[in-house]
């Protein structure tokens, strides 16, 4: 099972300083984004920006930004190094999936202390942890309006995570994962609904989801539209789900162009192509990525050209990506370079291989792949003849060896 956790930062749509509050709007002046020392002040997210001005006199207004801030890479690829099932949204929000049997506590709080480690004191996350992506997004809106019943509230140092009352009843009682608690959220956290029609369900005597149950669909047409009817489908959830993965980008790509009034001559290609290769390769090794598909484009004072090539294995080195590549440089014509693209597509995570090697002749060969079946004969015979000696695991520190030497009564 795929468990899904939501998060959304606060704060971290600017790099702004960390000794006083501010916020972030977007041109028609309505706030976007509120650091921690505001929210604590009483701002919130989609106010007028008069309106956070009149709470807050002191605030600090930044325009939100056209992309994606320094701070918010960073916290993508501490998301990336514990799952490639990651999906960011919008400047400061994510989906990430960890797959296991059991809840995954402890990877969610190591990945929130990662998170921790790149902000500052007016930045946090708020996450939830549910049983598919709709689940974890619509616990982190209702956390912002009332406490969860029957959910866990954690604290890792300044980020927060709540985790669904489903997982919550599941890791208490050992029973079977349900995921019902939705019908008890407000609708005013309905994020899904637009919000002149959730005024109008309040104003009906709609105040939870379970109360779009009594609720006729004729009566819901004549008020809202035959639309209404999905309304109660997000009652309807199961865990597991999927999530589109976005991240890290679909291509990356580096660029050269000539210097205006300058010539530069074709024999550069070579040592552009290494610098491109080099950063480029920079990039997927930070993300723990491998591009299944390379490639390059041109134009000198003969024409434009392009070569792509399909790799049979994750490219992230420079001298795999040149060598991928050597074919379209041997194709380029003339004297004199314009423009020249190096470009890797089609990213894959890159998994990690434990490997063997052997001396022989002072020199390390890899040792040939063994089947897991083979291995576990071999232990078992190994088991079997020396009984007690052979263990599979982490070594016990002497701390422990002696506290079990106490326990069987004899000596370390």
């Amino acid at each position: 099972m795929k468990y899904t956790l939501f998060g959304q930062g606060e704060g971290v749509c600017t790099e702004a300083p960390a000794n006083s509050p501010y916020v972030t709007v977007d041109s028609s002046q309505v706030v976007t984004d509120v650091s921690v020392s505001a929210g604590r002040a009483g701002v919130r997210m989609g106010w007028p920006l008069r309106t956070a001005m009149a709470v807050t006199p002191n605030l600090i207004v930044f325009s939100h930004p056209e992309r994606t801030t320094d701070t918010m890479h960073k916290v993508y690829r501490a998301l990336w190094n514990v799952s490639p099932f990651l999906r960011t949204v919008d400047s400061n929000a994510f989906f990430l999936q960890v797959p296991g049997e059991d809840v995954p506590l402890a990877e969610v709080r190591q990945v929130l202390l990662e998170i921790h480690r790149v902000l500052h004191a007016e930045q946090r996350f708020r996450a939830g942890l549910a049983e598919n992506p709709f689940l974890a997004e619509a616990l982190v809106a209702w956390s912002r309006l009332e406490r969860v019943p029957g959910a866990l509230y954690y604290r890792v140092r300044q980020q927060q995570l709540i985790v669904s009352p489903g997982l919550a009843r599941w890791l208490d009682t050992g029973e079977e994962i349900e995921t019902r608690w939705l019908e008890q959220m407000p609708i005013p956290a309905l994020w899904y609904i637009p919000e002149k029609q959730r005024e109008q369900l309040l104003q009906l005597g709609v105040h939870r989801l379970r109360d779009l149950k009594g609720i006729s669909d004729e009566l819901l047409s004549v008020h809202f539209g035959k639309e209404a009817w999905l309304w109660r489908r997000a009652m309807e959830q199961v865990p597991g789900g999927k999530i589109q993965v976005n991240y890290p980008a679909i291509e990356q790509r580096c660029s050269w162009r000539a210097p205006i009034g300058e010539e530069s001559g074709i024999e550069v290609v070579e040592s552009l192509m290494e610098s491109m290769a080099a950063q480029l390769c920079g990039e997927l090794q930070r993300v723990s990525a491998g591009a299944m598909s390379i490639g390059v484009s041109w134009r000198t004072e003969t024409g434009r050209g392009s070569y792509e090539h399909a790799a049979r294995s994750p490219v992230y080195q420079p001298f795999s990506l040149i060598a991928g590549l050597e074919a379209g440089r041997l194709q380029m014509v003339g004297r004199r370079l314009e423009l020249l693209d190096v470009y890797v597509s089609d990213l894959r995570p890159l998994q990690s291989v434990q490997a063997g090697f052997v001396l022989y002749e002072d020199a390390f060969y890899p040792l040939a792949q063994i089947e897991r079946s083979r291995m576990e004969d071999v232990r078992v015979q190994l088991a079997h003849k020396f009984p007690k000696k052979l263990q599979i695991g982490i070594k016990p520190t002497f701390r422990e060896a002696r506290l079990a030497a106490i326990e069987r009564g004899g000596s370390l």
